[in-house]
């Protein structure tokens, strides 16, 4: 299907992306997104995106499966071919909306039109030996509820085991169960632009569900809303995609009218823009990226916005640059292994612990950094969006007994409720719907006190 530009079903549209994932392993959203372009039928683009997002977040179980039927495993199969069978299995057993028969023999269609067409009869084979058997989940090798939850959930075992180490096994299995299925949609309004108010109406009257968020002003949960980067409050600047935990994040750097702050890990920016409107642009907010193509983002997103008191650079936050100067308040939103947003990025199951096992050391060389840019009295907010301790408390705490200049500072009221000890804060998807998210904040001491 490379270079094909001819419109797609639901089903082709699930299987490009997912054979574009597995060739360029790349970001799920961004992959589907520009796929989805390609189907003209609103029904069809719902189709492809349940199909999608339902065999990526179940692919451990999915894979479990093909182990029992393929005689040389999952892993031996051509990526094509492996995807079809995952889209197959993935219509019999969790989209009950799909008859077994179509599930089957649309599955045989999509290999067909492949370079590997010759493996219909194993796609057909493969299926049709799982329905007769009555399409039965494998049975865990061992009384180990870990593996029981794996199958169960599609979580693997090596992040259902980090989780139920440090956070205990209910909230490991909890945890687990919260990463399936869709999360909510939730919408910062630009209060710059406009008011919550008014967006909810906007919102309403073009004929989605708007909640407002019981805790945080200015966020709506929303629903049926179709296109998101299509609506016009969207393309307006009124509104941007933003996840609560986000949005708690930004107000935990409590930025001011008039202040300087730093927004050293910024791309794609939602943060910044928040932290923008609550110093009513005005001030100087300097965010900073790595890469060229993330700093346009950044601009542009703030242009679109109205933000004029941001403004985006490139830079190496885990390098100091003693020409910015100092700040009041800075952001360190470190690169982490995403453990707290798989709902949202399901490919993060595919991670292996050799992967994230460098992160904390990294995250640390920033925090250290970001510490160099903040006024004496100043604050400093590290965060993350993964739920591991490695990455979350143990480099908070790493940080405090390398700079005795820094202390602890108690989180704004917002937090009350949500903090673990006055100073950090650990989000999770079953205790307010939250994204997993890890907030602490650190005050400069200042000379004399």
């Amino acid at each position: 299907m490379a270079g094909d530009k001819r419109a797609l079903s639901g089903r082709e549209a699930a299987f490009e992306a997912l054979c574009r994932m597995e060739r360029d392993k790349a970001y799920s959203n961004l992959t589907l997104d520009s796929v989805l372009q390609r189907v003209p039928d609103p029904r069809e683009r719902q189709f492809a995106s349940a199909l999608f997002y339902g065999a990526l977040e179940r692919r451990v179980t999915l894979d479990r499966i093909l182990d029992a039927y393929v005689k040389k495993g999952a892993a031996s199969l051509d990526p094509e071919v492996l995807t079809a069978l995952q889209l197959g299995l993935c219509q019999l057993l969790y989209l009950d909306s799909v008859p077994d028969r179509a599930a089957v023999d649309e599955s045989v269609e999509l290999i067909k039109g492949t370079r590997r067409k010759n493996a219909a009869g194993l796609v057909n084979g493969v299926l049709r030996s799982f329905l007769r058997d009555g399409k039965k989940l494998p049975v865990a090798s061992s009384d180990d509820p870990l593996e029981k939850a794996s199958l169960e959930t599609a979580m693997p075992r090596w992040i259902l085991s980090l989780w139920a180490e440090q956070y205990g096994m209910e909230t490991a299995l909890q945890l687990a169960k919260d990463c399936l299925g869709r999360p909510p949609l939730q919408l910062r309004v630009n209060t710059v632009l406009c008011t919550a108010e008014e967006a909810a109406r906007q919102l309403r009257a073009s004929g989605a569900s708007v909640t407002p968020h019981p805790l945080l002003p200015d966020c709506l949960t929303v629903s049926g809303l179709g296109a998101v980067g299509e609506h016009p409050l969207i393309r307006q600047g009124l509104c941007y995609v933003q996840d609560a935990s986000s949005q708690l994040c930004a107000r935990a750097v409590e930025p001011q009218p008039g202040q300087r702050v730093f927004d050293l890990c910024a791309a794609p920016g939602s943060k910044s823009f928040t932290m923008a409107q609550l110093m009513e642009n005005r001030g100087e907010l300097l965010a900073f990226d790595l890469h060229d193509s993330r700093v346009r983002l950044i601009r542009s997103g703030a242009d679109r916005l109205g933000l004029s008191v941001i403004r985006a650079a490139k830079g190496d936050a885990s390098r100091f640059s003693p020409q910015l100067g100092l700040a009041d308040r800075v952001l360190c939103d470190v690169p982490c292994a995403g453990l707290g947003v798989i709902r949202r990025k399901p490919e993060i199951r595919l991670k292996t612990p050799e992967e994230i096992r460098g992160l904390p050391g990294i995250q640390k060389k920033i925090l250290l950094n970001g510490a160099n840019y903040v006024k004496p009295g100043g604050l400093l907010v590290y965060s993350t969006c993964s739920l591991n301790k490695e990455e979350n408390d143990r480099v908070a705490d790493a940080f405090l007994a390398a700079r005795p200049d820094f202390a602890p500072d108690p989180l704004p009221p917002l937090f009350d409720g949500l903090t673990d000890g006055g100073y950090k804060a650990t989000l999770m998807p079953h205790k307010g719907d939250f994204d997993g998210f890890f907030v602490a904040r650190f005050h400069r001491i200042a000379s004399g006190s």
